[in-house]
């Protein structure tokens, strides 16, 4: 697939409006990443569960590595793919259907987001992957309800396609020496009028001093004082 074209697949799941607890069913995110294939999508599912949802079960749950596993199994079979991870991974998919029973409705999704990858293996069928990052997303946008910090909703896709993008868009190193011998330009005030590159400080009425984190063709991401980051307009 061109990067052109996954980029504009990854950009399309930011602009899409999902349920508020749910987040985007797994039919959606099936029909927007169609095409990429089936390995890439297990690599970059592996590393939605393992950077966003991981982290909060191994600190809860320290004797309990049942996801963990999964992802280590689904792993070992993308290296090889020989029976014996073919059955390491399903193995590790009952483990976490059991692991699923024994947690839920606290943290129950981990475990069920682990288990779609485990069972993605083998057969050429992906939707048990979009039905990982299906749970991936309703994980984190319950812990947002948790702490009822209901102003983080909208960036829980958008940490997850961050993700996806990390596996899916490697950096372009043939054009890394170019960009890194050009410094960003000085700071500016923002205009969606304007052009601005990565690394800019942009200067906005609303949000301060802010720092371009990344750049599409239309649009620049920044990053606020608090961390939480915001796509605005700005020229080609």
């Amino acid at each position: 697939m061109e990067r052109a074209t996954l980029v504009a697949k990854l950009d399309k799941l930011l602009t899409m409006r999902g349920d508020p607890v749910k987040g985007l069913p797994a039919t959606v995110w099936a029909e927007t990443l169609d095409g990429i294939e089936r390995d890439d999508l297990l690599r970059a599912g592996i590393e939605v569960v393992r950077m966003l949802l991981v982290p909060e079960w191994a600190s809860r749950r320290k004797d309990d590595p049942r996801p963990q596993k999964a992802l280590e199994a689904v792993e070992s079979w993308l290296t090889g793919k020989s029976p014996e991870a073919l059955t390491e991974c399903k193995a590790a998919a009952k483990a976490c259907t059991a692991a699923r029973g024994e947690t839920f409705g606290d943290q129950h999704r981990v475990p069920e987001a682990a288990r779609g990858l485990a069972w993605a293996v083998g057969p050429k069928e992906s939707a048990p992957i979009f039905d990982a990052l299906a749970a991936s997303e309703e994980e984190l946008l319950a812990r947002v309800a948790l702490t009822s910090e209901y102003h983080l909703g909208p960036q829980q896709r958008r940490n997850i396609v961050d993700a996806l993008r990390k596996v899916l868009l490697p950096p372009d190193l043939a054009a890394e020496p170019a960009a890194l011998s050009i410094p960003p330009a000085g700071p500016a005030p923002y205009s969606p009028d304007s052009h601005f590159e990565l690394g800019q400080i942009v200067i906005h009425k609303k949000f301060g001093d802010v720092a371009v984190t990344s750049v599409g063709e239309t649009w620049i991401e920044v990053e606020l004082a608090d961390k939480t980051k915001k796509r605005l307009a700005h020229k080609p």
